[in-house]
């Protein structure tokens, strides 16, 4: 029996994930890579659910509420001189809006040859700077980032 051929991503090797100014900001964004990421889990949509029922019920009904696009969890390899994680450092002391992007790297599978897809969100560093010593690994950084309305996604080609 043979199998179809996927055309998922096939690994996270060359993912960039960088962060850019406060959003909204005027002027043209810089944005600057995240050194050392080790994992990324981008957590994906949750609609909120509110319960619908009436007394006529016979069920219980559910209505959908808000959407929230969810968080992004980064861990790092600590290097003090990183500019990117300096900067995610520093946004998470402002309390503000930041712009995100995450270029992922080719898939050749879905026909990509030039660029892969683009994932571009904003998002409020909610924990930054915390590490744990350990005399059997380096000290990893772990940040989260919760989004702020949508993410975009532009196709790779």
């Amino acid at each position: 029996m043979s199998q179809t051929a996927t055309k998922a991503q096939a690994t996270a090797v060359g993912t960039v994930i960088s962060i850019g100014g406060v959003t909204g900001s005027t002027g043209t964004e810089t944005f600057t890579p995240i050194g050392a990421i080790t994992t990324a889990k981008v957590s994906g949509l949750k609609v909120g659910v509110t319960d619908a029922s009436t007394f006529l019920a016979n069920v219980k009904r559910k209505l959908g509420t808000l959407v929230d696009y969810g968080t992004v969890t980064l861990t790092t390899l600590r290097v003090s001189n990183d500019a990117g994680q300096a900067a995610v450092v520093a946004a998470a002391a402002t309390a503000q809006l930041y712009d995100f992007k995450i270029q992922l790297p080719v898939n050749g599978a879905a026909g990509q040859t030039t660029t892969g897809d683009l994932i571009a969100f904003s998002a409020i560093v909610t924990e930054a700077g915390g590490f744990d010593l350990d005399l059997n690994k380096q000290p990893d950084y772990t940040f989260t980032l919760e989004i702020d309305g949508a993410w975009t996604v532009t196709e790779g080609a």
